[in-house]
C-alpha cells in the first residue's frame, strides 16, 4: 500500500479502505505513513507539519510519518523542505524528548537534495553553535549526502 501510494496509483480513499481491514495500532501508522508518500504537496505539507510541529505525536508515529514522507523519486516536491528542515531543526532538538528528536533529525534529514546546495546548507547549519549529538546526527547526514554525490560523479566519470 505503501509503494502504491508513494507512486501515485492509489489515494486516501484506497488507504481508508486498508485501514477498515486491518485497525490495528500497525494498521493505522502504516495508513499514516501511506498517506504521506502520496508525491503531493498536500501530503508532505501535511507530514511536515505532523512531525515537526505536532508534540503530541508518539515517536513510533514520528518514525512512520518520516518513512513515509521521504520517498524516492520524490525530489520535486521534497525540495521545499530542506530550507526548512535546517531552519527549524534545532527547534525541534530543544523542544522534544531525545529519542524522538533524534527520530525527526535523522527521519527528515534531505538526503533527497544529493547537490553541492545540499552539502552547503548542511555546512552553514553546522557552523553554528549546536548540541554535540545534534551535530552529530547532521554530520552523518551530510556524510551521506556527500558520499552520494561522490558516488555519482564517479559513475558519470570517462573510464581511464
Amino acid at each position: 500500500v505503501k509503494a502504491l501510494a508513494a507512486a501515485g496509483v492509489i489515494d486516501d480513499a484506497a488507504i481508508g479502505a486498508e485501514l477498515v481491514r486491518d485497525p490495528t495500532a500497525a494498521g493505522h501508522r502504516n495508513a499514516q505513513a501511506a498517506r504521506v508518500a502520496q508525491p503531493t504537496t498536500e501530503a508532505k505539507a501535511a507530514a511536515w507539519e505532523a512531525a515537526m510541529i505536532d508534540d503530541s505525536l508518539p515517536n513510533v508515529t514520528v518514525r512512520a510519518i518520516a518513512e513515509g514522507f521521504v520517498r524516492p523519486g520524490q525530489q520535486e516536491v521534497l525540495a521545499p523542505y530542506a530550507d526548512r528542515y535546517f531552519a527549524t531543526v534545532a527547534e525541534v532538538w530543544d523542544r522534544r524528548s531525545s529519542e524522538v528528536a533524534q527520530t525527526v533529525v535523522v527521519g527528515l534529514y534531505p538526503g533527497w537534495d544529493i547537490s553541492e546546495a545540499g552539502l552547503a546548507r548542511a555546512d552553514s547549519f553546522l557552523a553554528g553553535d549546536h548540541p554535540p549529538a545534534l551535530r552529530r546526527l547532521i554530520l552523518e547526514g551530510r556524510d551521506s549526502v556527500a558520499r552520494s554525490l561522490r558516488a555519482q560523479r564517479y559513475d558519470g566519470a570517462e573510464p581511464q
